[in-house]
């Protein structure tokens, strides 16, 4: 009987054994998990005190080109206020208009022909549709419209004279 004790306590040993071989996998396999995602963490993060001057060096870079194409911005006077073109009822609209270029040139040739462009301006705000207008394609067609109109007279007093955006800064439709 003794002899059958000890069989069994080595049955059991030797099965303990494959366990703690399973478990010693599972261990190995988890520490190579938790130090390979520590690795890239450190790796991917990198040094704070580079990421500080290549961030300080892209905005150097920026200011750089901000510096080179500063942008000026011109109210076009009074906001406009039109009858839309509608024969059902009567629509009208509000609307505030401001011109963008990189220089002045074109900013002071608009002031000094300020009478002639919004009245180019005030007859085509008021040949517009409601139904037109009232979407944002509209909207942005209406935009390039007005763009081409102010070029049109800009070209007319200087060639090299260019507006590059109009913006409405106030749009009140009823």
């Amino acid at each position: 009987m003794a002899d059958k004790k000890e069989e069994d306590l080595d049955l059991d040993v030797k099965g303990g054994g494959k366990s703690n071989t399973v478990l010693l996998i599972a261990l190995i396999v988890l520490l190579l998990l938790v130090g390979g995602g520590g690795a890239a963490f450190f790796l991917l993060s990198g040094d704070d005190s580079s990421a500080e001057s290549d961030a300080g060096a892209a905005t150097e870079h920026k200011e750089e080109k901000v510096e080179a194409k500063e942008t000026h911005y011109l109210k076009l006077g009074k906001e406009f206020v039109v009858n839309l073109e509608d024969t059902s009822k009567v629509n009208f609209m509000q609307v505030e208009i401001q011109v963008m270029a990189r220089e002045t040139e074109p900013l002071d040739l608009i002031e000094q022909n300020m009478p002639m462009i919004r009245n180019k301006l005030m007859l085509i705000l008021s040949s517009q549709k409601y139904e037109q207008v009232n979407t944002l394609e509209g909207k942005e067609k209406l935009r390039e419209e007005i763009k081409q109109a102010i070029q049109e007279i800009l070209h007319e007093e200087s060639p090299k004279a260019n507006i590059e955006a109009v913006y409405f800064t106030s749009l009140i439709m009823q």
